[in-house]
């Protein structure tokens, strides 16, 4: 199987289609299905790596004592569930990541016939039948993280390894795909500029969206990203929407699918609208109101009782902070002819 410069840009011509036409999680999933069928390996472990001095979410540090090495969100292919947790369990005696710490521009390879091995590796190799890794990354600084695929090839200690051909093609596919997913996802804008889509790892850590994120007012790099990742934490664990008062965000997030600790999650986070802090029949109530009804004639269009309607403008008006029929159409301001449009 060659792996030279046309087999290379037959590749990115096959994952630009694929990035054109699906989501970019999506899209990655197939480039990578993509690339084991140009490359010959067998399963696969990808996903988004942050390097940094702490061990939180996941992280481990190479026993060599380079820099740590955190997962932000990972997926597999041809590999059974569970794979994540194994390596957890194991991480610390990762031969891989102390190559990456000590030569992040080069692949890290491991195989199972070679003389170095630790007893974690060893037995996770047995346990999945994998003969020989490739394992190609950036070490970027930042929380955001980079792109890593790591390539398994089954068979244990008789498969074939990686050719310097083999390695330099892979090396040169993750850089690739990791600029371009990464760029395609922060541009990428929800519902005509009414909010952002961001990707965040289970520990709210924001690694796709940041560059639209600041068009809203919040740096994600700066004094309020803890803030952020505590925020993005608690939308996740309501899989719903969550105002954030203090941030002055709303942020809905999408129910967590798979493993609870692997994978990214997309959230939705506009800034806080007046309508936002109401239920969707005080939406109904308000925007009738602002367009000048009486509470008898809300009432009869809603078909609800006029002291209802009187006890849910009182609650509009405690949580929009007004006083009074003027200021409620100026705070809700052009909500309200959306809605009722």
């Amino acid at each position: 199987m060659t792996c030279g410069i046309r087999a290379f840009s037959s590749y990115l011509k096959d994952a630009d289609r694929f990035l054109e036409h699906a989501p970019p999680l999506a899209a990655l999933d197939r480039c990578v299905g993509r690339l084991a069928e140009v490359m010959g390996f067998d399963s696969a472990w990808y996903g988004f790596m942050g390097w940094g001095p702490s061990g939180a979410g996941g992280g481990a540090r190479a026993r060599t004592h380079g820099p740590c090495a955190v997962m932000h969100g990972t997926a597999t292919l041809n590999l059974p569930g569970g794979f994540y947790q194994a390596w957890q369990a194991m991480r610390h005696e990762d031969l891989l990541l102390d190559q990456i710490s000590q030569a992040p521009g080069q692949v890290a390879l491991y195989y199972r016939g070679q003389p170095v091995q630790t007893d974690g590796v060893a037995a996770m190799a047995d346990r999945y039948d994998l003969g020989a890794i490739a394992t190609a990354t950036q070490i970027r600084p930042g929380p955001h993280g980079s792109l890593f695929l790591a390539c398994y090839r089954n068979g244990g200690a008789t498969v074939r390894n990686w050719n310097v051909d083999e390695q330099d093609f892979l090396y040169a596919a993750v850089e690739v795909l990791d600029r371009r997913i990464r760029d395609l996802t922060d541009r990428r804008v929800v519902t005509g500029g009414k909010g952002v889509e961001l990707h965040v790892s289970a520990a709210g850590c924001c690694v796709f969206g940041g560059t639209r994120l600041r068009a809203l007012g919040i740096d994600t790099d700066g004094p309020l990203r803890y803030r952020m990742q505590a925020a993005f934490r608690a939308a996740l664990a309501c899989a719903g929407s969550l105002v954030v008062d203090d941030l002055g965000l709303v942020i809905t997030a999408t129910a967590a699918g798979g493993d609870d600790d692997s994978g990214l999650r997309v959230v939705h986070v506009a800034t806080i609208s007046p309508a936002s802090r109401l239920s969707p029949r005080e939406v109904e109530v308000a925007t009738l109101l602002a367009q000048g009804l009486t509470h008898k004639q809300v009432a009869r269009q809603l078909g609800i009782a006029p002291a209802t309607v009187r006890n849910q403008t009182s609650g509009i008006y405690d949580k929009l902070r007004v006083n009074n029929r003027a200021t409620l159409v100026a705070a809700l301001g052009a909500t309200a002819a959306d809605r009722s449009a």
